[in-house]
């Protein structure tokens, strides 16, 4: 009975995994070569030297300490707080993180997996957005999610939360990619989206259950969150920003990069505008990343019904409906009391956005339906 937990299948990938000096490249190397930890632990030094980025002393340090590696956690915690193993070898390790040259050899999980052949994009900004940003990160996961996509962030307050509630609102999938054990619930007040996510998608982790948020987890896990993805959205960034790393790990990762341009005055658009100035493809409507991945998407059922009428919400009906018969300057839409300044824009902007209505010559907004619309 002694020897029991040795039989495990996931105890070789979690010793390998607890090997944390030994450095995530290195480690999904040996299982790029060697296909399982057990093949890992027991090649010859000279097998192991095939493998890149090696050093003398770290060689002889693996030899030296990998017949009594230390597991990352025992499996029977796994059970106990009801998270998966999903190691680098399973059919559900999603495929565009194993091309990565740091995957994590083993992912923690909660909730279910997206299927292989559905496309991911992150969106991802700042956590002190503007009411502006968050609406345009939950419209746009809205509209991305409904088309087929699925949608991966943080899980951090912010632009990360609307993310994750686009999608949620469009019935889509998403998956939040964590800097604290799956089972933490972190932070807090993202505990009913949390519970919310984990019917449509899936909580990752390389952090094992019981593992709190530190700050240095975030940079870490932001390569994940850029590696599960075809392509990475930011929304809105400071100059300082920890999206703009998980942008940069994209762009070495040789995958998309697209930022929404902002007000040069604005602090939130530092971010944002420096990405495009470096390369960072533009982009300003939902459709147009709908229209770049369209050959990943799957396809859309033919509809009678008017695509203006689906997806709004009460207050973007209602404003719809003011400018459906004719068009209506900004002066009478402020005077009509329904709307503050600030929400009116940001409700013109994001359904402008979405080509629900049209800007006409002289601040006059129109809907591109010319009937109010049915409910």
């Amino acid at each position: 009975m002694a020897d029991a937990p040795a039989r495990d299948p996931r105890l070789p990938w979690l010793r390998l995994a607890g090997m944390a000096w030994l450095g995530d490249t290195i480690k999904a190397g040996l299982i790029k070569e060697f296909g399982s930890p057990e093949r890992v632990f027991a090649a010859r030094p000279d097998e192991l030297a095939r493998v890149p980025g090696w050093t003398s002393a770290r060689l002889t340090r693996f030899v030296e300490q990998a017949p009594r590696a230390t597991p990352l956690c025992p499996p029977d915690l796994l059970d106990r707080t009801g998270v998966r193993l999903v190691r680098f070898t399973d059919d559900d390790y999603p495929p565009l993180l194993r091309q990565i040259p740091d995957s994590p050899v083993v992912l923690f999980v909660k909730g279910t997996l997206p299927p292989p052949d559905r496309p991911c994009l992150a969106i991802v900004g700042a956590r002190q957005g503007t009411q502006l940003g968050f609406d345009i990160a939950r419209d746009f996961a809205r509209a991305l999610a409904a088309a087929g996509f699925v949608i991966v962030s943080g899980l951090a307050l912010g632009i990360d939360t609307f993310a994750h509630l686009g999608a949620l609102d469009a019935n889509g999938l998403t998956v939040a990619v964590l800097g604290n054990g799956p089972d933490v619930v972190y932070p807090a007040g993202n505990r009913r989206i949390r519970e919310r996510l984990l019917q449509r998608g899936a909580l990752i982790s390389e952090y094992p259950p019981g593992t709190i948020a530190r700050p240095w987890h975030f940079p870490v896990r932001n390569r994940v969150i850029a590696g599960l993805c075809h392509g990475t959205l930011v929304v809105e960034a400071s100059a300082r920003s920890g999206s703009l790393i998980t942008a940069r790990l994209a762009a070495e990762q040789n995958r998309d990069v697209f930022a929404i341009p902002g007000s040069i005055r604005s602090r939130a658009a530092e971010g944002t505008i420096a990405l495009l100035q470096d390369g960072a493809q533009v982009v300003a409507r939902p459709e147009d990343l709908i229209a770049h991945y369209a050959h990943l998407l799957p396809a859309r059922p033919e509809t009678d019904v008017d695509e203006a009428d689906q997806g709004f919400d009460d207050e973007e009906y209602a404003l719809l409906s003011a400018i459906a018969d004719e068009p209506v300057p900004l002066d009478r839409l402020l005077l009509d009391g329904r709307w503050s300044r600030d929400r009116l824009f940001s409700l013109l902007l994001t359904l402008e956005m979405r080509d629900a209505l049209v800007k006409l010559p002289g601040n006059h907004f129109q809907s591109k339906t010319k009937t109010p619309l049915g409910r």
